[in-house]
């Protein structure tokens, strides 16, 4: 297997439902696909994908912050930023609208990430919501633009250009 010097990974969380309608998903839904839980994904092999200089970027709900950031320590990387996802929409949840998605940024190694003028990634990126756990596009040109090669994204639902994919839903896409 190839070793990566940009990771996207996108953890199958698994998350405890305390909605009452159940619209979505993880009310009486059962979700499209296997999730993990915080142990199973703390014991994931992350460095059979990962180079040792290598950027990783783990998509995390609002709720799943701490271990994402347990992940960065506990498989190797140093945290460094969030990058925030407005998606536009979202879902009223005890007491808060939810429409933002984070993404938790960490390296090892030297950080990889292109540095010149007016090629930075950006914190905040705006991109409207269209179907469950489907990542925003303007986040992959992003890290295509501004990571090195070679990248995969882990737990891919979709192919994106320049980006390996690893994961059970991506023959799907």
């Amino acid at each position: 297997m190839p070793k990566y010097k940009t990771i996207v990974i996108d953890p199958p969380w698994k998350v405890n439902c305390n909605l009452k309608n159940t619209k979505f998903y993880r009310c009486g839904k059962p979700m499209p696909y296997k999730m993990m839980s915080d142990e199973e994904l703390i014991k994931f092999p992350i460095n059979d994908f990962a180079e040792e200089q290598c950027d990783l970027f783990i998509w995390a709900t609002l709720t799943k912050i701490p271990i994402a950031i347990n992940l960065l320590k506990e498989w190797g990387f140093k945290y460094h930023i969030l990058l925030t996802w407005n998606k536009t929409n979202g879902i009223g949840l005890n007491g808060f609208h939810r429409k933002t998605e984070l993404v938790v940024y960490g390296y090892r190694g030297k950080m990889g990430i292109e540095r010149g003028k007016g090629k930075y990634i950006p914190t905040l990126f705006e991109e409207k919501l269209t179907t469950h756990s489907t990542k925003p596009n303007i986040f992959y040109s992003l890290i295509k633009e501004r990571t090195q090669s070679p990248r995969i994204d882990i737990f891919a639902r979709k192919r994106h250009d320049g980006f390996d994919t690893w994961g059970d839903e991506v023959k799907n896409a």
